[in-house]
């Protein structure tokens, strides 16, 4: 499992590392003079993003934009912080971007019904403060401002979780949509996963894209030959259950 703040960046590329935060790993993609903020961490990430970034050689006045993979807690929560502090503006799926504006609520991310009524009375707070959504995003968008990443709409995790493809990588971002344990791959967890069939439905999707190389979000990249990780995953899974017709 990932630690929630590694003492080093891991670099992916030389415009393309992870660093640590509260909660989940953020990805940080440099363009030019600008870095852009794959997900935020958890509420009170920002010291830990702004030490992760110094440590790559970056600074957080750098840091122009925001995209969200979806929108749980531990990667949303900082957002509010994060935007007051650099000015960034903010992507993320269409399907989620009332919740990040406050104009939608956020769905409690627990499925099972003892989790979730411990979880509510804390969950405002864990959410943080409403933000702009400047780019509402849909399945096969190229991000307007960075030239080259795509966005892969992969629901089931929830409604509008998202993966990136870092076309100059051949890298996939896929934020909660994998998780990579003991050299295995596996989709999301299930106790945080509204449709886990729908989720492993979408992993699919992943195979359409040249890749080579997945950040994950909880774990460490696992950085060769990951498609074939990928192709070997979503034969085990056809095996095990037949897909029923659904649409993604």
């Amino acid at each position: 499992m990932w630690p929630l703040w590694p003492r080093q960046p891991v670099t992916i590329a030389p415009d393309m590392v992870q660093i640590g935060a509260k909660g989940c790993a953020v990805t940080a993609i440099v363009h030019r003079d600008e870095v852009t903020l794959i997900d935020a961490g958890a509420r009170g990430s920002l010291p830990l993003i702004s030490r992760g970034l110094e440590a790559a050689g970056l600074h957080l006045s750098r840091v122009r934009h925001v995209v969200l993979t979806h929108y749980h807690p531990d990667h949303s929560g900082g957002l509010g912080e994060l935007v007051r502090a650099t000015g960034a503006r903010v992507a993320a799926h269409s399907t989620e971007a009332d919740i990040y504006t406050g104009q939608g609520l956020a769905p409690n991310p627990f499925r099972w019904r003892p989790y979730a009524v411990a979880a509510r009375p804390f969950l405002r707070y864990a959410y943080g403060n409403p933000v702009e959504i400047d780019w509402r995003l849909g399945d096969g968008d190229r991000l307007p401002w960075l030239d080259g990443i795509d966005v892969i709409h992969v629901p089931g995790h929830t409604a509008g979780s998202i993966s990136l493809y870092v076309r100059a990588h051949r890298a996939l971002v896929v934020g909660d949509a994998l998780q990579f344990r003991f050299g295995r791959l596996t989709g999301p967890a299930s106790a945080v996963t509204r449709d886990p069939a729908l989720a492993l439905l979408s992993i699919r999707k992943l195979l359409a894209v040249d890749f080579d190389t997945i950040c994950f979000s909880h774990f460490r990249p696992l950085s060769q030959g990951a498609a074939a990780f990928v192709r070997r995953f979503v034969e085990r899974s056809s095996r095990a259950e037949p897909p029923t017709a659904r649409e993604i």
